[in-house]
């Protein structure tokens, strides 16, 4: 079989690539240019698969455009979840995953830019505001646990309860994407980790990440 403009593609797992390109298209026009351009014909275009392709796999725009957002929040968690389970004690997977979502274009996930076109919509759609509840949710829990380890290790010294302390954290996090995408130049990636880490410091009587984890800035979730 071939694809719409002629390259091979092989079989097996041939609706599964589609899908994954359809998707990345949706995510990149919510990142670029937003809902107003969110059309079958734009994502076609973008994908490099025929309108009729798309609508063989998603019964509608709504119904791809929701499956597309489920996914990049899979993305999201999967790659904060790489935080918490990978080896270190939990200051170091803490700093690790400051480092991550101080920068502008995090690697493995959909850039600010997407999660900022979703939170726009998202009052007036209930299904959006579920999904993003499912973020906050997830996000705090991996949070929560890592906080819980330090405390368990003797390294934090929390002055509130976990759950509160990720709460804060993650609408400090979530809020500072506002200036890191309007004026990036006021909000480097070094500005907003530095923010991040005086706020948790504050909250667990440690001073967190005098020096950016190795390869942090760079490679985050490998």
């Amino acid at each position: 079989m071939l694809r719409e403009r002629g390259e091979k593609m092989p079989k097996l797992g041939m609706e599964a690539i589609r899908r994954r390109q359809v998707m990345d298209a949706v995510i990149h026009i919510l990142s670029t240019n937003g809902w107003r351009d969110l059309t079958i014909r734009e994502v076609s275009d973008v994908a490099g698969i025929s309108s009729g392709v798309i609508t063989h796999y998603f019964s509608n725009k709504r119904a791809l455009t929701l499956d597309a957002i489920n996914d990049a929040t899979l993305q999201f968690v999967k790659a904060l979840g790489k935080f918490e389970n990978r080896r270190g004690d939990a200051p170091t997977r803490l700093v690790a995953l400051v480092d991550f979502v101080s920068q502008p274009s995090p690697a493995g996930i959909p850039e600010w830019r997407f999660w900022l076109s979703l939170f726009g919509r998202m009052p007036f759609d209930g299904v959006l505001q579920a999904e993003v509840q499912k973020v906050h949710r997830l996000y705090a829990e991996i949070i929560t646990r890592l906080i819980e380890a330090g405390v368990e290790e003797g390294s934090f010294h929390p002055s509130r309860k976990p759950a509160d302390i990720a709460f804060k954290f993650i609408g400090t996090a979530f809020g500072l994407c506002l200036p890191m995408v309007a004026d990036p130049q006021d909000m480097p990636p070094d500005r907003c980790r530095r923010l991040l880490l005086d706020l948790l410091s504050q909250d667990l009587g440690v001073t967190l990440g005098d020096i950016p984890s190795a390869r942090a800035l760079t490679n985050a979730v490998n």
